[in-house]
């Protein structure tokens, strides 16, 4: 028993962050991979030849389960969605990570552009390297129409522009600056930081104040409004603070007032300007910032 549950633990943390990139909930990802260890711990003696392979179907199949179960509270969302923050249990000190892209929000709030089977298909070929052998498999379908789902999910997610990935060091530099920007309600310095064409996604799910759509505009538009609606956090009296944080592998920034996370800001960035802001308030998305 105990080397069974030692086995588990090598893809714990995958198999969490596998779930969350399908279903943008860090909360549900680890209640999948809860319940997929405890079926591979008690299952029947079966032999499993890919304990891995194994593992990652049944998280599948029951993501599938709850995406179903889900799927009416997705289609009366209000407003744009964005996911959960996520956020690493097991981490490095700050100074050692490293940018994730395949875990940003903004490729997250792109995935949303597939159907589930192309979204899976694309994330455990692209992201986990799992072949189309073992992906037909875990979605019980042909080599062939695994190696069609990725291929459309590829064009699906192609942009125009030529992908850029900013050093971390950039990313740390343009958030700082934000921060600062939003505090000081700096009309030159925020806009500075924006490529001119910029988009702001702003998801309050009904529960907090937030665009109903998303934003797209011209960067003197944009800044007008960030500052505008966050100026009330740093008017006299009013007990708020805003901070650097680690989540969905990059820096980003937390506002908080009275101790208490209201809204999260993480970034799109490309040649060392912010081309899109993930504005995050709904609170039941925010309950990890304040635990």
């Amino acid at each position: 028993m105990d080397e069974l549950v030692a086995q588990t633990q090598l893809y714990r943390e995958s198999i969490i962050s596998y779930v969350y990139r399908i279903t943008g909930s860090l909360e549900e990802a680890k209640d999948i991979t809860q319940d997929t260890i405890v079926k591979y711990i008690s299952r029947n003696e079966e032999e499993v030849l890919n304990p891995k392979a194994w593992m990652f179907k049944v998280a599948t199949n029951l993501t599938f389960d709850f995406l179903k179960s889900a799927k009416n509270k997705k289609e009366t969302y209000i407003g744009p969605w964005l996911p959960e923050p996520y956020i690493e249990e097991n981490h490095s000190v700050q100074e050692e990570l490293e940018l994730d892209e395949s875990m940003s929000v903004a490729l997250l709030v792109l995935l949303e552009k597939l159907t589930l089977k192309e979204k899976i298909a694309y994330v455990l070929h692209d992201i986990f390297d799992f072949s189309h052998n073992e992906i037909s498999k875990i979605i019980n379908t042909s080599i062939p129409n695994s190696r069609q789902l990725s291929s459309r999910a590829n064009k699906k997610l192609q942009r125009d522009e030529v992908k850029f990935v900013p050093s971390k060091e950039e990313h740390l530099h343009l958030t700082e600056s934000f921060l600062q920007a939003v505090k000081n309600g700096n009309f030159e310095q925020l806009s500075d930081l924006f490529a001119d064409e910029i988009r702001l996604h702003s998801d309050g799910g009904g529960k907090a104040i937030a665009a109903r759509k998303i934003l797209y505009g011209n960067k003197e538009f944009l800044t007008n409004f960030l500052l505008k609606v966050t100026k009330p956090a740093f008017v006299k009296g009013v007990k708020s603070s805003m901070n650097i944080s680690w989540f969905n592998g990059a820096y980003g920034i937390t506002l908080s007032i009275n101790e208490r996370t209201v809204t999260s800001y993480s970034f799109e960035i490309k040649d060392n300007k912010i081309t899109a802001v993930y504005s995050l308030r709904n609170p039941d998305k925010l309950k990890c910032f304040n635990l």
